[in-house]
């Protein structure tokens, strides 16, 4: 999985920046089963990256085992981090405690570019894998036995916010793919017509 993605990370390298990925920052989201390669591809393809996850055992354990530098827990912290490691010329990798649909909107909203934009959620499990936007991770482990159908419609709705903030972040210039979760079908399915404007 590493070797995958991070063959995918080069490709893009080749593709979008002639090759040459240094000072250049990639935004994800996932940190859990396969996701948790990307950080370490990133890197090993010379790329920073952040890579934003709403469970913080999952990115503690990611630090654990060296897939990921770095943990924040707010955008600022981990903006401030990738000025750091550009500033000394090396590639970091961060875990960013939160929400990707909320942090995803918010670099909309503040205007700021990644150089790549991707995303490894768990969201082609709408109950078990993908955290609704605003909601506690206590609340969302409650409803998956007492109430499953409101995650659904929840996390639906939340994966329409994301993937219509990786359209407008493609917009302002971010390199943007699907990295095969169902997140665009899903958006599609929750009324963003153009969900598919940006490649797998």
């Amino acid at each position: 999985i590493v070797q995958g993605t991070y063959e995918t990370f080069v490709a893009a390298a080749k593709q979008h920046f002639n090759g040459d990925p240094s000072g250049r920052w990639v935004l994800t989201g996932g940190l859990g089963g396969m996701g948790g390669a990307q950080p370490l591809a990133a890197t090993m393809a010379g790329f920073s990256m952040i890579a934003v996850e709403c469970d913080e055992t999952r990115i503690d354990f990611r630090l654990k085992t060296r897939y990921v530098d770095k943990k924040a827990t707010s955008l600022d912290e981990a903006l401030e981090m990738l000025e750091i490691a550009k500033a000394e010329g090396k590639p970091v990798s961060i875990g960013l405690l939160g929400n990707a649909a909320d942090l995803f909107t918010e670099l909309v909203e503040r205007g700021i570019t990644p150089d790549i934009v991707t995303d490894q959620t768990s969201a082609h499990d709408p109950i078990n894998g993908y955290l609704p936007s605003g909601w506690t991770m206590a609340e969302w482990i409650e409803k998956r036995t007492s109430d499953p159908a409101s995650i659904e419609k929840a996390s639906r709705k939340s994966m329409a916010k994301h993937v219509q903030a990786m359209l407008d972040l493609q917009k302002m210039g971010s390199a943007t793919f699907d990295y095969g979760n169902n997140i665009r079908q899903m958006a599609l399915e929750e009324g963003v017509e153009n969900a598919f404007d940006f490649p797998g």
